[in-house]
């Protein structure tokens, strides 16, 4: 098992919902039992690798102090020849938060076209500018939550149960929704997105990813949490 704070990412790869997410997976414990690791040379013992299929790629390394750092690639960047440059005044900042019946997706209060009449955005206009795996993931990823919350809380009028079976299926389709947001923050027509998971918010700004991983950090500590407390309840 994954020691310590990579945990959450360890379950996160080996349940089968996550696997659409996922293209590769290196030095994550268990998760070599679903996903083949093969080697690079870029990586060592202690640097964690996921290439997701949605154009993003996420590297954790542990220091001994344990404290991680964290380095996100997005390879469409890195092959791209357009690189005009976007003024700040004119990026857009977005909220991802789970809201039965919606797209999770609302512009935030310093987006330009913000207004008290203007928050709602449809995810697939929202994400046109990206690859196109990102929106079908993304949806996908709505998908799932609405499927969950249509059966366990809709259907038998329930609206206090738990979304998800389990602390498992939970911690997994947060840390899925979680990179979604990195990739969408990672654009350089984004300049933010706020990410909400449970009752904690996450604010994400490309630039912000290779900055000591504080706060891939506490958001991975906080689905250790997440988990400690389903699994004793559980």
């Amino acid at each position: 098992m994954a020691p310590g704070v990579l945990r959450p990412l360890a379950i996160f790869c080996t349940q089968s919902q996550s696997q659409r997410y996922i293209r590769s997976v290196r030095n994550l414990g268990d998760a070599w039992r679903i996903l083949s690791e093969k080697h690079d040379e870029r990586t060592d013992s202690d640097t964690t690798f996921i290439g997701t299929a949605f154009d993003f790629n996420l590297e954790v390394k542990n220091h001994p102090d344990e404290t991680i750092s964290t380095t996100f690639e997005i390879p469409s960047l890195e092959t791209t020849t357009d690189k005009q440059p976007i003024s700040a005044e004119s990026q857009q900042h977005y909220r991802i938060f789970a809201d039965y019946g919606t797209d999770f997706l609302w512009r935030n209060t310093n987006d330009p076209d913000y207004s008290e009449d203007n928050t709602y955005v449809e995810a697939e206009e929202a994400l046109s500018d990206l690859p196109p795996a990102v929106f079908q993931h993304y949806d996908a990823w709505v998908d799932t939550y609405t499927s969950n919350f249509k059966t366990r809380c809709d259907i038998p009028g329930d609206y206090s149960a738990h979304v998800f079976v389990d602390a498992t299926d939970e911690v997994s389709w947060n840390i899925a929704g979680y990179l979604l947001a990195w990739r969408i923050a990672m654009a350089p027509h984004i300049g933010s997105v706020e990410y909400s998971a449970g009752n904690e918010k996450y604010l994400l700004r490309s630039g912000e990813g290779t900055e000591g991983g504080a706060l891939m950090e506490k958001f991975l500590n906080d689905q250790a949490t997440l988990l400690a407390k389903r699994e004793s309840a559980e």
